[in-house]
């Protein structure tokens, strides 16, 4: 992460794969799949099968390489939840991960009424842009049935 501020607001966007020295032409690449990923999302799927060991591995291979010690989880709900919370902070801002995950999980309306006061629950059907809805009158939230 790195801050920005105008010295009275300070911002925060992701930094970690930028490029630290000065070259001739971009050497950034976007990230699609990374190995955290299936290494969390194979730690999930462990935990739910009641594979706990093989889900606390997984979950503690992406903790170590961002430089955070074992999970304390023992519970398979408290593994879960570890998992849940380490894809939140390991997959921050990109490709919208979390909203996602909080739309499998059913729980975005939880999650995003007390953070946005304009949330709806129809906002979870899809993030269509509002010059979207505007640009075509059948997308629109009285012609589209929700």
């Amino acid at each position: 992460m790195k801050a920005v501020s105008n010295g009275t607001v300070t911002w925060y966007h992701p930094y970690k794969y930028q490029e630290k020295s000065n070259t001739a032409t971009s050497l950034e690449y976007p990230v699609v799949f990374r190995m955290a990923e299936l290494y969390l999302i194979r730690a999930e799927a462990r935990a739910r099968a009641g594979d706990l060991i093989g889900a606390k591995q997984d979950l503690n291979k992406t903790r170590n390489l961002a430089g955070l010690g074992d999970t304390a989880a023992v519970e398979p709900a408290e593994i879960i939840d570890d998992v849940l919370t380490e894809r939140r902070l390991e997959f921050f801002t990109e490709f919208g991960h979390r909203f996602f995950d909080l739309k499998r999980l059913g729980r975005l309306d939880k999650e995003l009424s007390p953070l946005k006061p304009q949330w709806k629950t129809t906002n979870r059907l899809l993030p269509l842009p509002q010059s979207e809805l505007t640009l075509n009158p059948n997308l629109s939230p009285q012609n589209a049935g929700y």
